[in-house]
């Protein structure tokens, strides 16, 4: 199959889930806030609320040129597994927390795990798309990302029907999941 002119589509097509999977675990928490308050009294201050989204970002925009260097030195494939391995295990985690620094530091291990990805994965995407089929392939996978941005938005909803707990657990299991999935197809 690796062989096929199909592959490197099928490449962006694993990955594409990935990204969705990525922008989907980070964007919960901040649509899940009120569900959460009632259980984590600390975040019922809007400043707490703010360190946990703060703490995520200021991580992941660290860690993003040192994802490019680990990403041009290991195996992107396996990274790109890792990476969704342990930021799916973190999202499974946070259904767990009971406290604001439980949050506080899964949050800074998400920014870690996730700033692994999209280096990864679009250096992977151009290993297999050169030429007249990059842009659309980089584009492709783009949506990925906003898709899951979008759907993100879609964890209060959901924490309303079950609850903040079994979000995170659910997304996090579908996460693992697809990771194995990752190392017999990608």
């Amino acid at each position: 199959m690796i062989a096929s002119k199909k592959y490197p589509w099928v490449v962006v097509g694993l990955l594409w889930v990935v990204a969705l999977l990525n922008y989907i675990d980070r964007q919960m928490l901040s649509t899940m806030g009120p569900s959460m308050q009632m259980d984590i009294a600390e975040l019922q201050s809007a400043t707490n609320f703010g360190y946990l989204m703060a703490i995520f970002l200021w991580i992941y925009g660290f860690m993003s040129p040192v994802a490019g260097i680990i990403a041009d030195k290991l195996n992107r494939k396996w990274l790109i597994v890792g990476s969704l391995f342990v930021w799916s295990g973190v999202t499974f985690l946070m259904g767990y927390a009971t406290t604001f620094n439980q949050l506080y530091w899964l949050r800074a291990m998400m920014g870690v795990s996730e700033a692994l990805y999209i280096p990864a994965g679009l250096s992977l995407i151009a290993d297999y798309h050169t030429g007249k089929t990059r842009s659309l392939a980089i584009g492709i996978h783009m949506t990925g990302l906003y898709m899951g941005q979008a759907l993100g938005g879609f964890g209060a909803t959901i924490a309303s029907e079950f609850s903040w707990q079994q979000t995170f657990h659910s997304f996090g299991i579908i996460g693992i999941a697809y990771s194995a999935v990752l190392i017999f197809f990608l």
